[in-house]
Parts: C-alpha cells; structure tokens; sequence
C-alpha cells in the first residue's frame, strides 16, 4: 500500500475491502498465536504485564489495557489523520504477524467505510512501544468506549455505533495490545504530510515561472542540459521551469542560479522519507510478532525510521522556506527585475517592502519548527523503555510547518506578480498572471496574500 492509497481513503473518502486471501493470512496468524497460548508459552501482554511490568506473571484484560492508555492531551486530531491512522493499523495487522481475528480488521474498516472517525488528541505519544496513547483512543471505539467526531460535536462512542448497526467487539488481551502497540499514527500523520509536500511542490513548480520572469534570470544556469550532476532531483526540477531567454546578468545571486540545486536537494529528500513511510506501512509494528517457531519478541514498535525520516523532510521544509524568503527579497531589487526598489512606484509609497518582513517571519518560525526531534529521547517505563523516538511529535509539527510554507509561498506569488511585466511572457507563464491578477485585484495585502493561496489546493 502506497501513500496514495492512503490518501484517496483518508482525505477523499475511499472504501476499503479485506480481500479473502488476506483473511487467509490473518487468521493463520491467529492459528499461530492460540497453538502458543495450547503450548502454555510466555507471551508479552497476554501471560505478562506491560513495559517494565513485564517481569510480572498475570493475564491483563483488553478493557483495562485500552483504558489506561488513552492518555492523551492537546486539541483534537484532523479526521484525515485519524482515518489515515486506522487504515496503516489495519493494513499492517493483516500482514498476519500480529496473532489477531479477522473480525478485529474488520471493525477498523468498519470504521472507515462507515466514517466513524474517533477523538484523538494530537500529543501524549513519545514513539516507542507504539503510539499507545493515540491509538488506544481509537481502539476504545471499536469496543463501544471513547468518543467520536460526530460533525462539530464530540459524543459517546456508544450512542453513533448504535446508530451506525456497529456492534461493540470483545477483546482479548492479545488484540488489545496489537491494536496499540505500533507506530501506525505517527506514520499515517508522516505519510499526510509526505502527500501535502508533494502536492505543494507541484504546485510550487508550476508558479515558479513567474518569478523567473520578474527576475529575468539567466536561463542557462537553469537549462535541463546544465543539470549533468547524477542527482534526480535536481533534474526533475529543471525540467518543470520555464524562463525567459534573455537573461541579463551572466551569475544570478544563489536563489535564482541555484534552484535546480537547491530545491533538486529538497525534493530528493522528499523522495526518500516516502520510502521509508511506505516501508513502515507495509510492515508489521508490533510485539511480540508470531511466527511458525512461536511467539518472538521484537522492536517492530519503535517508531526511529519514521522520527529520522520526520526530521529530515522538515530540514528539506525549511530549506524551501529559506530560498522561497530570499527569493522574495530578490524580487524587490531594481538590480534584480528593473523596476523600482520595493516596487515602490511613487514616493512616499514602501511598495511591496513589507511582504518581505511577513515572509522573513514566516521563515524564522519555520526554522525552529524544523529543530530534529528524534534525539530527544526520554526514558519511560523505568529503565526497561530507554530509548524513545518521539515520532509523533516529529510527524505532527511538519503539518505546522506546512501550514505556515503555504502562506510564504502565497507571499511570493503576490510579489511575483507586482514584479512581472507580462508582455513576452510564454503562454502558460501569462496564463497564470491573469488568473493572479483577476484573485487579487482590488484587495488590500492580506487579502491579496489569502486569494494567491487559492492556487496551492
């Protein structure tokens, strides 16, 4: 499963089917687990308890293990990611590995293609053991507790699965602790924001022209027959522009000469934590994971690759932030487009100066939002859990970044139409300055900032 099947189901609503040779493989899975229990063998969470509590002999119950989880806190998650969530979980326990029923698999799709989307508040998950709090939230659904979005309102899990002819499962501990115990939020929120970048980066490229045109860039440092480096990005990138021919200086400052470079690096970074996103969905996240040898203790619930991968798309984040802010300072030199500074036309006037502050602003918050969470490990659970990864914290702030990369690039495409004169431009070139100059005529900045964003949806 690839991150636009996630997508098309957890933003565009798409239904969701267990095909019967997957049922085939979970319910051997299931077999695996229930010949383990015959054989009276150890099993983490079912003949044990949790965490450092393992060295404890008991048999926990499923209620009590989704309850005491759900300790989460801060505002509600967007549906999407929570949907997002409840498809990567189901998919990964339907690889087999996981010990549970066919009937649990079911429930989650039940969910998704009955759209019951469960409250799940965004923090409380440090990315190791699973996203325990998030995930028990939805868990906690599936057994007729918890709450669910219902419009604007929040209710009583209960009251909608009754509405909505969803019966309440039982579960055993086995399939409580599989439902929690993996890192299925914190990659189905990296896997949101992998999908957003790239749509944003389409988008970005498209626009992008106009800005070469304000600039007059120098079209060779850009040219597709430049880009002899190995790097795919940066060929990718050079193959979207589209500048004018007679540039007027021989060496552009950096954020023109070097976009292919620069933003080739950034989209290549992209590239990659979409492998490792896609990775981690097509993979089992649980322990223990149950094989023909028996039940086998693992890590499969720690959530570094997808912490690391978090880390490194929010650098690429902040290095488009800074080139798309230094971009728009170019775009207020006369040295740079032939106009006057600031395009500031008449006197008195400061011109488009202060979209460059809003821009700088924007650029200075983006960077600290792109500070690597994955090193800052806490311990829990004792000394047993000692190395976290703090995977959802890492995949949540990238959608705040995004946010706030979607107004910068708005703030340059406003100044990138004052900047243009049109006259020569090339079709498609032209064609969106119209389309610009009929969202934002007649409005003062912010409005002009806010109609610009339209283009990035």
């Amino acid at each position: 499963m690839g991150i636009e099947e996630v997508a098309q189901v957890a933003a565009l609503g798409a239904e969701v089917a267990v095909p019967p040779d997957v049922e085939h493989k979970i319910e051997s899975g299931h077999g695996l687990y229930m010949e383990a229990l015959r054989r009276g063998e150890q099993i983490y969470g079912v003949t044990t308890g949790l965490g450092d509590l393992v060295k404890v002999k008991m048999t926990p119950r499923g209620y009590l293990i989704l309850l005491e989880h759900a300790v989460g806190v801060g505002e509600l998650a967007p549906r999407e990611w929570v949907r997002a969530a409840i498809l990567v979980r189901a998919h990964q326990l339907a690889l087999g590995y996981s010990g549970v029923r066919t009937r649990v698999v079911k429930a989650l799709v039940d969910l998704l293609n009955k759209h019951i989307t469960p409250a799940v508040p965004k923090y409380g998950g440090v990315g190791a053991s699973g996203d325990l709090a998030q995930l028990s939230y939805i868990a906690l659904v599936l057994i007729g507790e918890g709450y669910i979005v219902d419009g604007d309102a929040v209710v009583e899990a209960k009251e909608v699965l009754r509405r909505k002819g969803v019966e309440p499962l039982d579960l055993d501990p086995r399939e409580a602790l599989a439902l929690i115990n993996g890192t299925s939020f914190s990659t189905a929120v990296l896997a949101m924001a992998v999908w957003r970048t790239e749509k944003l980066m389409e988008r970005y490229l498209e626009a992008l022209p106009l800005f070469l045109q304000a600039v007059r860039a120098n079209w060779k440092a850009l040219a597709r027959e430049t880009q002899v480096k190995r790097h795919p990005g940066m060929k990718k990138v050079a193959e979207a522009l589209e500048c004018p021919r007679d540039g007027k200086r021989l060496n552009d400052p950096y954020s023109i000469r070097c976009i292919p470079q620069i933003l080739g690096a950034v989209y290549d970074s992209l590239l990659w934590a979409r492998k490792i996103v896609e990775d981690e969905i097509n993979s089992p996240s649980d322990n223990p994971i149950f094989t023909p040898s028996g039940p086998m203790p693992t890590c499969h619930f720690h959530g570094q690759y997808v912490a690391i991968a978090a880390d490194v798309l929010a650098i690429a984040l902040a290095t488009w932030a800074n080139l798309v802010e230094r971009q728009t300072a170019q775009l207020l030199r006369f040295e740079i487009t032939g106009r006057p500074d600031f395009l500031a036309a008449e006197p008195g006037s400061v011109g488009d100066m202060i979209y460059q502050y809003s821009a700088a602003s924007i650029a200075a918050k983006i960077r600290t939002l792109a500070s690597p969470h994955s090193i800052h490990n806490i311990p829990t659970s004792g000394l047993q859990e000692d190395v976290n990864s703090m995977s959802l914290n890492a995949a949540v702030r990238l959608h705040d970044m995004l946010d706030l990369l979607r107004d910068l690039l708005s703030i340059h495409l406003v100044v990138s139409l004052d900047a243009t004169n049109c006259a020569d431009c090339p079709p498609k070139t032209a064609e969106l300055y119209q389309k610009l100059k009929s969202l934002t005529r007649g409005k003062i900045p912010s409005e002009r900032i806010e109609a610009a964003g339209k283009i990035w949806y």
